[in-house]
């Protein structure tokens, strides 16, 4: 979940929603109140993505640095690479 996304999203439906709901009550231009309403659209669409949103863990790459030489200890992200380098490196 993404909490800041979340956050604005509820934000501006409830601007949204409370802009709608001001200017119905006030009989104003239906226009500017379906700009509310839409706003307020928008809002619930910004609020739902950042709670199905995944977050991202600083410093958690996956993938990288599985495997590592045995003589140097470098660390490699396929077999394919470390392969390669105990040939350039180790001639083995």
């Amino acid at each position: 979940m993404k909490m800041p996304i979340l956050v604005l999203g509820v934000v501006v439906l409830a601007a949204g929603l409370g802009t709608w709901g001001y200017l119905y009550s006030m009989n104003i231009h239906h226009t500017i109140q379906l700009g509310g309403l839409g706003l307020g659209v928008l809002g619930a669409i910004m609020a739902i993505g950042g709670a199905m949103m995944k977050t991202v863990s600083v410093g958690a790459t996956k993938g990288a640095g599985q495997f590592s030489c045995a003589k140097c200890g470098a660390k490699f992200g396929s077999e394919v690479a470390l392969t390669q380098h105990t040939k350039d490196k180790h001639g083995m």
